[in-house]
């Protein structure tokens, strides 16, 4: 009977998803990261293990379509690691509204921590759901321009003026445009994409959280892919296609940037890494994303990987003290500074180590801004965004019409956020 007893003792403690054993407690992390950051990852998982030896974080990759998919697999299951950075910021309202994250509003309290004191605009808006905080991050990235000024000056523009507003990127762009003699493009300006970010400039938005509606036929939401179907208008949308499928990655020297072929390059602050490793004799200069009249200055889009705790986390405890630890200011310098990403933590922010480089300064700059903006608040943003890029090919590519393409994609999102609401009985 006593040895009965103590099986159901065991049973009910074992129920309760924290079974005393000697030795560490092991947090299960789950990481997107993979090659070098993965690498940097673990050497910070391994200084954790060894000035917590209460704790014991064991790191898994999780990277690519599969990684993700497992994700969803362990959540849908209930079968979820401790902590997680494998979740995007687009997809943490859809997970946080479907009740499988931990709040972390509490945690951080008891903890001294605090989103609008720590971190960057943009993220602050990303991270609260519905009123709490559902992640932190140890990143944030940034959107502008980098400009040849080599280019610039032997076409009679002002090197040290670069665009301001997108009447001015179109004259500076047109004017980088050259021809060889059989009508093939050898070298152009600027060439347009990403309308998700640029709706914002122009003064849209996706998304109305006052009236809680999808909104992606707004006029200047329509005015912004306008705007970028006219390049294509006035240049062959094929021979424009041709030119860039000669582009090299961003991440070799056959970048079309660092190869000459383009004056103006789209990008963000890891601009900095690439430049000195393939390109350290251009002349660069670098620029916000230039506004139409009544646009935002100084708009960028933060998005990116974030770190969540599970509900379904058996140490929630020990958790989050890898999580608080992991996002405290020395391991946000150190990961930050390693692979060239901005930091979100304002205090890191005026260390300077990054203030001493040129682009992320200016970088740190846009991410205070507080025309940052990240992912609407909503479920169905990671569908929402991939019917945007189609829409957005399919007025560049296909020469549909702006305002119609938009308007039936305003059609499909309301019907998708209406089964989306109903799903979640809101």
């Amino acid at each position: 009977m006593k040895r009965l007893t103590l099986w159901i003792g065991l049973i009910a403690i074992a129920g309760c998803g924290r079974v005393h054993t000697e030795g560490p407690v092991e947090v299960v992390y789950w990481t997107g990261w993979s090659g070098d950051e993965f690498k940097i990852q673990k050497q910070l998982v391994e200084k954790f293990n060894s000035t917590h030896p209460h704790i014991r974080v064991r790191i898994v990759c999780q990277f690519g379509n599969a990684g993700y998919e497992k994700v969803r697999i362990a959540i849908a299951g209930n079968a979820t690691p401790d902590v997680m950075s494998t979740v995007w910021a687009d997809e943490l309202a859809g997970y946080a509204k479907r009740g499988v994250l931990l709040p972390l509003d509490e945690l951080m309290a008891r903890s001294g921590r605090s989103l609008e004191k720590e971190f960057t605009p943009g993220l602050r808006k990303s991270l609260r759901i519905d009123g709490k905080v559902y992640a932190l991050a140890v990143t944030t990235n940034t959107s502008f321009i980098v400009y040849n000024k080599q280019i610039f000056r032997e076409l009679g523009l002002d090197p040290d003026r670069p665009p301001r507003t997108v009447e001015e990127l179109d004259r500076a762009s047109d004017a980088s445009v050259s021809m060889r003699k059989d009508g093939a493009i050898q070298r152009f300006g600027y060439v347009p994409n990403n309308l998700l970010t640029w709706v914002y400039v122009f003064g849209g938005r996706w998304y109305d959280p006052k009236a809680d509606r999808v909104t992606a036929n707004d006029p200047r939401n329509v005015a912004a892919l306008k705007w970028m179907a006219d390049y294509y208008r006035r240049f062959d949308s094929q021979a424009v296609r041709r030119f860039q499928s000669t582009f090299g990655n961003d991440a070799t020297a056959q970048m079309p940037f660092f190869q000459g072929l383009i004056s103006m390059w789209a990008t963000g602050e890891w601009a900095s890494a690439f430049l000195k490793r393939y390109a350290p004799d251009i002349e660069y200069g670098y620029f916000p994303l230039p506004i139409p009249k009544g646009g935002n200055p100084e708009t960028t889009y933060c998005n990116g990987s974030v770190f969540v705790i599970p509900k379904a986390s058996r140490h929630v405890r020990e958790a989050w003290e890898f999580l608080n630890w992991l996002t405290s200011p020395e391991q946000v310098a150190y990961f930050c500074s390693k692979i060239g990403n901005v930091p979100p933590l304002l205090e890191v922010g005026d260390d300077p180590a990054f203030l001493s480089d040129p682009i992320m300064r200016f970088a740190v700059r846009l991410t205070r801004s507080e025309k940052a903006v990240g992912p609407p608040p909503i479920a169905i943003w990671p569908t929402y965004t991939r019917e945007i890029a189609r829409a957005e090919e399919a007025v560049l590519a296909g020469r549909r019409d702006p305002k119609v393409v938009l308007d039936n994609l305003q059609a499909r999102m309301e019907k998708e956020y209406r089964r989306s609401k109903a799903e979640l009985g809101q």
